[in-house]
């Protein structure tokens, strides 16, 4: 008798241990994921701060820590940081029929719902709303479908960034001015010596234009989503701006196509373009001085410094077409993102390095002129398709 309740009692134990460590693992998991950005102001609201001489860590405003002293965890994805992070962030706005227009951080996800304003967010977990909802079933999530980056990331989004900064390379502002440039070269008649002052210039434009995309590709990527106002904002200046080039670009086509250059409208204002001459004329005729004609370095350097200037003048005519690619490769994982950036950039100089070695070595400026002047109807035409299609695209990331 006293056998058969020990074995009672050992067979009891056995299945109470096995019951213990079983129901923690099948408990449901209190967990929420949240995603942020590096840099974003909002998102640091969320999250302690440093403060004081010492940059004492403060846990007060922590909510996320907050959250966790709750029981829950917390899963954090930085969208800026990750590709993979950022594609997941897409699938869930997907799974949860968030429209792209409104597909900001931060935001938060837990069970079946989402939070997506910070005060919200807070509210949320002071209240334990969160807390209550995070033991739900998220809804079904299929990664790697739905990427908001898929147009950029794939082959069709890159083949556009890259046809983008082709048809950008034939811009007639940029053209221009290098056709004039090469016209005033007069210190040497030594032709290899000119193509490498005009690669030099173009190299110029190239460091110039990267510099400038870098700045607009970190400011938009840190500010332009922290909101969704501003997001929608600068989504609609785009759209809109893309739409009013759409129609000049047409009208310039048919202007173009009959030979009425007087009548185009897309192009520097005629002040600019004052400056723009007075500059290369100024910085030329220092090339041509009979001291700089001793030493090629000096030369260069003065060419140099000529490119860098005159990007920035040239923006207003080519910076359109690159204001709206840097704003759709902005939430791109930072190696993609100056992947895409580059690779515009070297396809904008491809044109203009062909056009100098042709203008230079070929049958000369004016002909060179002519002959882009005659096929001005067609690379106006391009770029009133290019254009037509970004403001499609912003209006559809708008309202979808």
């Amino acid at each position: 008798m006293k056998k058969t309740k020990l074995l009672i009692t050992f067979i009891l134990l056995i299945l109470f241990s096995i019951t213990a460590t079983k129901s923690p693992i099948n408990a449901a998991e209190n967990k929420v994921i949240y995603f942020k950005e590096e840099g974003c102001l909002v998102c640091s609201s969320l999250a302690g701060y440093q403060s004081g001489i010492g940059s004492t860590y403060v846990q007060a405003n922590d909510y996320l820590l907050k959250l966790e002293n709750q029981g829950v965890t917390v899963e954090v994805h930085d969208i800026i940081k990750s590709a993979d992070s950022a594609n997941l962030f897409a699938a869930y706005n997907l799974a949860y029929g968030i429209r792209k227009s409104e597909a900001i951080v931060p935001i938060l996800f837990a069970g079946d719902q989402y939070f997506n304003h910070a005060e919200d967010i807070k509210e949320a977990i002071d209240d334990f709303t969160i807390l209550n909802l995070s033991s739900d079933p998220f809804k079904d999530v299929v990664e790697n479908q739905g990427q908001i980056f898929d147009d950029i990331t794939g082959i069709a989004g890159f083949a556009t960034v890259l046809f983008a900064g082709l048809l950008d390379g034939f811009n007639p502002c940029a053209i221009a001015m290098l056709l004039l440039f090469v016209s005033l070269l007069g210190f040497s008649d030594n032709k290899k010596i000119l193509i490498l002052v005009s690669i030099t210039y173009i190299f110029a434009l190239f460091v110039s234009y990267f510099l400038i995309g870098t700045f607009l590709l970190e400011f938009l990527g840190k500010y332009a989503s922290q909101a969704h106002i501003i997001n929608l904002i600068i989504s609609w200046f785009i759209a809109l701006l893309c739409s009013f080039l759409f129609f000049f670009n047409l009208y310039d086509f048919f202007m173009s196509k009959s030979q009425k250059y007087g009548k185009v409208k897309n192009q520097l204002p005629a002040w600019i373009q004052r400056y723009n001459k007075k500059l290369v004329k100024a910085f030329t005729n220092l090339m041509n001085d009979e001291e700089n004609q001793k030493g090629l370095v000096s030369v260069l350097i003065l060419t140099f410094v000529l490119g860098m200037a005159l990007s920035v003048t040239e923006l207003i005519c080519t910076g359109q077409i690159y204001l709206g690619i840097i704003y759709g490769i902005r939430y791109l994982d930072s190696v993609y993102a100056y992947i895409a950036l580059l690779s515009y950039n070297v396809m904008f100089v491809v044109p203009l390095i062909i056009i100098a070695v042709i203008a230079v070595k070929g049958p000369g400026v004016m002909s060179t002129s002519n002959f882009i002047r005659e096929h001005l109807h067609i690379i106006k035409f391009l770029n009133a398709i290019l254009f037509l299609t970004i403001a499609i695209y912003y209006f559809f990331r708008i309202f979808s």
